[in-house]
Order: structure tokens, then sequence, then C-alpha cells
């Protein structure tokens, strides 16, 4: 399982990837802040084609999430 982290306007994101069926990919990702999980999407996506494709839908749903919600 490939992961990643990152920041955005004060939150801190974790993003996961793991390979499922046929090899695609599936991601999800916590919205931390102030140290607690804010939001936790259990997947974004089921056909992602490579685990990059799949992380970067990742955070682009995260970053979305904080503009509505932060």
């Amino acid at each position: 399982m490939e992961s990643g982290i990152t920041e955005y306007k004060g939150y801190v994101v974790h993003v996961f990837c793991k390979t499922i069926k046929d090899g695609l990919h599936i991601a999800s990702c916590a919205i931390w802040e102030d140290g607690a999980v804010v939001q936790d999407s259990k997947s974004i996506g089921r056909n992602h084609a490579t685990a990059a494709d799949a992380k970067t839908a990742a955070y682009e749903w995260a970053k979305q999430w904080i503009d509505g919600n932060g």
C-alpha cells in the first residue's frame, strides 16, 4: 500500500492507495485538523490505472472537501 501526506489550508491530508483486481487502484484519505480526523473517505474511485492517478484523485477530493467545509 502506498501512502502520502500533504498540507492544505491548515489541514493535513493522509492518502492511501492499494492495488485491487486487474491492476486497478483505489485510494482513500483522512483529513486531519488540530490532531484529529475531521473527515475520512474509505474509497475514492475504483478504476484508476496507476497508483499515482488514484493518489491524485484522493488529493483533489480532499481539497474540494476542505474548500467546501473549511
